[in-house]
């Protein structure tokens, strides 16, 4: 087997099934690859969905009965992979027939590389790969972290040598993927960029539940503590954002931001700069009590 995609997924059924739609469509020999989704909990359907599928390539399904975090769903993907090299895709991501052949073909020109991928932001799905501007995007694509499992490849071996995915980020969001990277760059990995092996990441316009994006973000920022406790370095830290613990300090108002925007929603139709910088603010205070709690958990 020379490649298994793993995807780790949380109620997200319906995007899950274009994702894997896609998948099934590459014109990678169908003997070569497999498919492995790891469902960490899922409550809406997602384990019948994907055991009806009827699958041209191997396709294997494994479910965590309670929610484990992203972490131990990837470890438990490889655990489980056949493949000699490791494609991670999100369960929001849909990439067009070509990606795992150029995925595969880096990791046939090149030794020890972890290949990157364009993950282009859209909130089309219909004629998805359609989508000049965002091919265009993916040309353009030279920045990003150097390990990031919307659109990433790795052999096997070398994700096992450098330890997996570290699990006691647990079920928070955030940062397990970039200290993985991390760690995958200190045995002597590099990342090297295939803008042809490009995905598409669907962001759903709408933001309809501020409760949630706080609990995400604020989470992000407990994450961000872990990371730098386990690498204490400078480049860590500028990473890791904690200037926005001073940014924090700056924004007067967050009492009637916790109050009125935990309750509210911006539908697209009604954004505008002042309704989008009052999100990034509420962010950022977000962020910053996820960064508070995370140096009060692990005395920081």
């Amino acid at each position: 087997m020379d490649t298994s995609i793993i995807i780790a997924t949380y109620n997200r059924k319906n995007l899950l099934e274009k994702s894997l739609e896609c998948l099934f469509f590459q014109d990678y020999p169908k003997n070569k690859y497999e498919i492995i989704v790891v469902d960490d909990g899922s409550t809406d359907g997602t384990e019948r969905m994907v055991k009806e599928k009827t699958s041209p390539c191997r396709l294997k399904y494994f479910q965590h009965n309670r929610r484990e975090g992203q972490s131990k769903a990837k470890n438990l993907g490889i655990s489980k992979a056949k493949g000699k090299v490791i494609i991670f895709i999100d369960s929001d991501v849909l990439v067009p027939p070509q990606f795992i052949t150029e995925h595969m073909r880096f990791h046939k020109k090149y030794k020890n590389v972890i290949v990157d991928g364009p993950a282009i932001n859209t909130q089309k799905i219909k004629d998805v790969f359609n989508n000049r501007w965002g091919k265009l995007l993916a040309f353009f694509d030279f920045f990003g972290a150097s390990f990031i499992t919307a659109n990433t490849s790795c052999r096997r071996e070398n994700l096992i040598k450098a330890g997996l995915f570290d699990e006691e980020f647990g079920r928070g969001f955030g940062w397990q993927d970039r200290e993985f990277g991390f760690r995958l760059k200190q045995i002597g990995m590099r990342r090297i960029k295939n803008r042809k092996a490009y995905a598409f990441h669907i962001k759903k316009g709408a933001i309809n539940n501020f409760a949630a994006l706080y609990k995400k973000t604020e989470d992000r920022g407990v994450n961000a503590v872990i990371y730098y406790k386990k690498h204490p370095l400078k480049c860590i830290k500028r990473e890791v954002r904690f200037r926005y613990l001073w940014y924090d300090k700056l924004i007067f108002f967050k009492d009637w931001m916790d109050k009125n925007l935990s309750k509210s929603s911006f539908p697209n139709n009604k954004t505008n700069h002042f309704s989008n910088l009052l999100i990034k603010l509420y962010l950022i205070h977000a962020y910053a009590e996820g960064l508070k709690k995370g140096f009060k958990k692990y005395n920081l």
